[in-house]
């Protein structure tokens, strides 16, 4: 990953001590407004208020991120009709063999749960995913880890619209991740474009999601989604606000439901960042719950975008913005290493891959 790059000229404005602050029992929302003027004040405001969410419970919604509402109205617009289609109509771009983030997944195809070691019934949900609009680096040309990671988009024959909603939004989800890890580099006292080079060859992926109504009580210990952590550096999520959404793990041990404001998106870092800041950070437990009774027959849709490193970025712990004396609590790890280790366990619902 290379040597830290602290800001030597620039003390931190944000340092809270732990045993002086509350703990967070709610997602907090969070302006990026000011992060886009000139200057350094804003970015410092909104890097302490990401700093706080993060270290207190690993999520925080955003608002003030400048994504066009129309590019979210057309994808939303656009997966819903697919996922209104026949089950044969669907199936006609399935997930590859190689169970990546392309295509289509259908309902009970994986099991989040299992990339914890957890064994679950499998997730009732089904999902449409994308990875990557580029190619792949010259430097993986021809590997493993381009079919892996830079696998061509497979697209439902004959809906052109539903192509370029995806990728117009994933560009926009790029483009705010980035502004997203330049503002976590400056939270921890670092270059702003610390970052950057780990992620100029992202690996990112989307899904839209749909959670079908329940027409039968699900089985023990089944959910729409079962309990997790994110393995990237962190997902920027659009979901529908109805009964049966997402739900937070808070330190003491209870669950907080996520309602944010209609034009927030909710973000929560990945097991990445958690490793890059030695665990100061929080990549914290969520699920989706399902619909109490009077809501079964209430369909949900689902936007995450999972925001991923190069193949090759090195995740090695960063320790000097702390200061703790605490020495590295992780080996160096591949990043595309590190990210198969989980996700070959959801997809396959197996405690080991």
């Amino acid at each position: 990953m290379g040597a830290e790059s602290p800001r030597p000229t620039r003390q931190p404005k944000w340092s809270i001590s732990m045993s002086d602050r509350r703990e967070l029992t709610e997602v907090p929302a969070i302006d990026l407004g000011p992060s886009f003027a000139a200057g350094e004040a804003g970015r410092d405001q909104v890097a302490a208020e990401i700093r706080r969410a993060c270290e207190d419970i690993g999520f925080f919604s955003i608002v003030g991120h400048r994504v066009p509402d129309d590019i979210v109205e057309a994808l939303r617009r656009e997966a819903r009709a697919y996922f209104a289609l026949p089950p044969e109509e669907k199936l006609k771009t399935p997930q590859p063999p190689e169970k990546i983030s392309r295509g289509y997944s259908h309902v009970g195809s994986r099991g989040l749960a299992f990339s914890l070691g957890k064994e679950t019934p499998p997730d009732l949900q089904e999902s449409f995913a994308m990875g990557p609009i580029k190619s792949a680096p010259p430097a993986i040309a021809g590997t493993s880890a381009e079919r892996l990671f830079f696998l061509p988009n497979s697209w439902p024959a004959g809906r052109p619209q539903f192509r370029a909603a995806f990728e117009a939004y994933y560009s926009e989800m790029d483009r705010i991740a980035v502004h997203l890890l330049r503002l976590f580099a400056r939270a921890l006292n670092l270059d702003d474009d610390f970052f950057d080079s780990k992620v100029n060859e992202a690996t990112s992926t989307m899904r839209a999601i749909y959670y079908p109504p329940q027409d039968r009580a699900p089985e023990p210990g089944q959910l729409r989604a079962g309990e997790h952590t994110d393995y990237d550096t962190l997902t920027i999520l659009k979901g529908d606000d109805v009964p049966g959404g997402l739900q937070v793990k808070l330190r003491h041990g209870g669950w907080v439901d996520v309602h944010p404001r209609g034009d927030a998106f909710v973000c929560n870092i990945g097991d990445l960042m958690m490793r890059w800041t030695n665990d100061e950070w929080v990549s914290n437990l969520h699920r989706v719950a399902n619909p109490p009774p009077e809501a079964m027959m209430l369909g949900r849709l689902s936007i995450p975008f999972f925001h991923n490193p190069n193949v090759d970025a090195e995740i090695r712990c960063i320790t000097s913005f702390y200061d703790r004396g605490v020495g590295e609590k992780y080996p160096p790890v591949k990043f595309g290493d590190f990210y198969l280790s989980k996700h070959m366990k959801a997809q396959n619902m197996a405690k080991t891959a």
